[in-house]
């Protein structure tokens, strides 16, 4: 779970019925859906194979062993949510503990974690239950995101990319809300698919940020300076980032240097 500092931007007192205390869940995301918040939960015993014969593991220790899915329960889940949309805000933060999840904390963002693919299902499953209500499922997003800790929040931003045809550009204020943190797995998550609606100058600032706080732009939707030379605004603002570093006499970041033209070979005449 997530300290205060990952609770930022939209942070309200969450109603009861999003104030379940369950641990949050997710599932495996790709390296181009980026984020890895999940953390380990303090005072674990670690493996259930290394628990006294007779012992039931704890609830810890199951978060932690936890690693395969649990594809009937998760199903049933599905299915709970499709006929009741309202019941994702009690599933949602309870699906790593129940479900599935990868054990241990992801310091990479990108990092593959079972819980994200989790998440994003049960949240594929809201979309189908609410197919033909737009607003209702911009609001429980809305509200998933806001009330949940980072590992919810980030699971939350994976799943925009498969909703987008739904929701259209209603979520793009959570895209603005997680770039102003500097959390390097909620900002690679919002640099996803779904980033292809924040207007230019936004979209080129979470360039920015990313190559700021650490993110491999690998991981950013869409973007392939090798492939797209267009942007010469993006290009400008890396070469002035790039330019302060070296003023500064820090390293310039690999990602950067390949929106900068390549060195000229110069020779002194004799």
């Amino acid at each position: 779970m997530s300290s205060e500092g990952d609770r930022v931007g939209l942070d309200t007192p969450p109603p009861p019925s999003l104030r379940s205390g369950a641990p949050s869940l997710g599932t495996p995301g790709r390296a181009s859906s980026p984020g890895g918040l999940a953390r380990s939960h303090s005072g674990s015993g670690g493996s259930t194979s290394g628990s006294p014969v007779g012992r039931a593991a704890s609830a810890s220790e199951r978060v932690e062993t936890n690693t395969v899915v649990d594809e009937r329960l998760l199903a049933e889940w599905c299915a709970e949510i499709e006929a009741d949309p309202t019941r994702i805000r009690t599933r949602f933060p309870a699906a790593a503990r129940e479900i599935g999840r990868t054990p241990g904390t992801s310091p990479e963002p990108g990092a593959e974690r079972v819980e994200d693919v989790v998440r994003v299902r049960l949240l594929l499953a809201l979309g189908r239950g609410l197919a033909d209500d737009a607003d209702s499922l911009s609001t429980e997003l809305h509200d998933l995101y806001r009330f949940g800790d980072a590992d919810e929040r980030r699971a939350v931003l994976l799943g925009l990319g498969h909703l987008e045809d739904a929701i259209g550009d209603r979520a793009v204020d959570l895209l603005h809300d997680a770039m102003r943190t500097n959390d390097p797995r909620l900002v690679a998550a919002a640099m996803g698919t779904y980033a292809a609606r924040l207007d230019p100058a936004a979209w080129r600032q979470g360039v920015l940020k990313c190559l700021f706080i650490g993110v491999p732009l690998r991981l950013v939707a869409g973007l392939d300076p090798a492939d797209d030379p267009a942007d010469d605004e993006l290009r400008r603002m890396v070469a002035d980032y790039a330019a302060e570093r070296r003023a500064a006499g820090r390293e310039v970041p690999a990602d950067a240097l390949s929106f900068l033209p390549a060195p000229t070979q110069t020779t002194r005449e004799s």
